[in-house]
């Protein structure tokens, strides 16, 4: 019986690498392919305004540049000096969140758009970066066309995921806005990205990204930041690098017991509600 050849060490060593190499490549043609998953978690769910105190809110549909048919839910201004709130949601919530966000604006008269992206609240299609900027442009044309309100009445609100949709409409399709509202933005997906997948060359993968700090200085109205101080989704110094970076004029509202979505339950409303009456 012959004896059994070992193979070098070097060769056991080589072996390994390669084996080594193609699980990152794996790993890697996986992230690229299946991303999205991991940055969009939809509520596909018709929410009823009357069950989130948007029961005078009407129910509205858009359609995209791409052809599709999209729902929001909108209620005019009481008073024609204040201006519209344009909500875009993050990416776990819906309308019905957002009408109980901006519940004490509408009271006091001010406006409001609530729009759902593709693929959220029951509407067709699947979310992106640029689809996303397809809706928020759809719903912004509506109130403007639709409704007769020019840009300069319209205030854009970008909550979590939607801060950089509002910087995106703010900069590149409606520099006029009369102001920019920030909850828990952050710098880009690539960065929020890197903070647990950081072995991964993200440059390359992200499809995604949202490069809020490289827009920022752009915006030409009025800027409102808020963030909480112990949010462990979008990490405070996200928000405050977004703030550094804002042109003025800008107001940074920092709440120390907050978290990611508490910020309504310290304050946040009366200070918008402040920020909103120097318009």
């Amino acid at each position: 019986m012959k004896p059994v050849k070992k193979k070098p060490a070097k060769k056991k060593l080589m072996d390994y690498l390669l084996a080594a190499l193609l699980i990152y490549l794996l790993v890697m043609a996986l992230t690229f392919f299946i991303q999205r998953s991991f940055m969009y978690f939809p509520d596909t769910a018709r929410q009823d305004p009357a069950l989130f105190q948007a029961s005078n809110m009407d129910i509205i549909n858009v359609t995209t540049a791409d052809g599709l048919s999209l729902q929001g839910w909108y209620q005019a201004p009481q008073d024609q000096e204040k201006p519209v709130i344009v909500f875009f949601h993050g990416n776990g919530s819906h309308m019905g969140l957002s009408a109980l966000k901006t519940s004490q604006m509408r009271a006091q008269g001010y406006g409001a758009m609530l729009i759902a992206y593709r693929g959220y609240a029951g509407n067709e299609g699947k979310p992106s970066e640029k689809g996303l900027y397809k809706d928020a442009r759809a719903f912004i044309d509506w109130v403007i066309n639709e409704q007769n309100i020019p840009q300069e009445r319209l205030v854009l609100y970008g909550e979590s995921l939607g801060s950089g949709v509002a910087v995106e409409m703010a900069v590149n399709d409606y520099p006029d806005i009369a102001g920019v509202i920030l909850e828990a933005p952050y710098t880009s997906f690539i960065e929020m990205a890197r903070r647990t997948h950081f072995w991964l060359p993200l440059d390359l993968l992200m499809r995604d990204r949202y490069e809020t700090i490289d827009k920022i200085a752009n915006v030409k109205a009025p800027i409102l930041v808020l963030h909480g101080k112990r949010d462990m989704i979008v990490p405070y110094r996200f928000g405050k690098e977004v703030f550094e970076a804002a042109p003025e004029p800008k107001i940074m509202k920092t709440y120390k017991e907050a978290g990611h979505n508490d910020q309504f339950m310290h304050g946040a409303s009366d200070d918008i509600l402040t920020w909103l009456d120097t318009l």
